[in-house]
């Protein structure tokens, strides 16, 4: 997935590998909670880790906790969608693109043990992660269709391409289209999660 969406998904690993807590542990102290499901602050603080983990960029925890809640509610929808399993070569890719950041294995570990993770644990979550990217591409894609029109109204409004020195619209069609295809899409996935919001009862107690 790209941009806005990414970032949900990227949550996702931190959000499905939290562990019940142990006899005699302390509770977490809770960051949210979604109709009677709970966020703790474990959770958040490693979902946090798990962001920089894959993109190197480091997050507020008020904007963490809402990618949590979001993530919960998009993972309750696609538990009712049955559909072929995640294929196995998609998710050793997708471990082969994490632990390609690090500069070896030592690394790798590392930070799986700063994190609280297993490597059992990150590739579960990549799957999952995967499982809610088909999800969202077979349920929203077709209806980000293009149209003709508005690949050339984007054209002659945008001020790079229609300068003097811009390339012809047949050069950068594809380009466009793809461009917009991803808005369409973009913006079809956060209504969407906004409607699910609005449908459920959301405390939050992060600030």
């Amino acid at each position: 997935m790209r941009f806005r969406i990414a970032l949900v998904l990227v949550v996702s690993l931190g959000a499905a590998g939290s562990r019940p807590a142990r006899a005699g542990e302390i509770v977490d102290r809770i960051v949210a909670i979604i109709d009677r499901e709970v966020i703790t602050l474990s959770e958040a603080q490693q979902a946090r880790g798990l962001v920089e983990f894959r993109t190197g960029k480091r997050r507020s925890l008020t904007d963490i906790v809402e990618r949590l809640i979001e993530d919960r509610l998009v993972e309750r929808e696609v538990k009712q969608f049955v559909g072929e399993p995640v294929p196995i070569e998609l998710v050793d890719e997708a471990l082969s693109q994490v632990r390609a950041r690090f500069s070896d294995e030592v690394d790798y570990r590392k930070i799986l043990a700063r994190d609280g993770l297993t490597g059992d644990e990150v590739r579960e979550q990549l799957r999952r992660q995967l499982a809610i990217t088909r999800y969202l591409e077979r349920r929203f894609r077709a209806l980000s269709y293009v149209t003709a029109e508005e690949i050339e109204r984007y054209y002659e409004e945008d001020p790079e391409l229609s300068s003097p020195l811009a390339p012809d619209l047949s050069v950068v069609s594809d380009r466009v289209r793809l461009i917009l295809e991803e808005r369409k899409f973009t913006t079809r996935v956060e209504l969407w999660i906004a409607s699910l919001k609005s449908r459920s009862r959301i405390q939050r107690y992060v600030w």
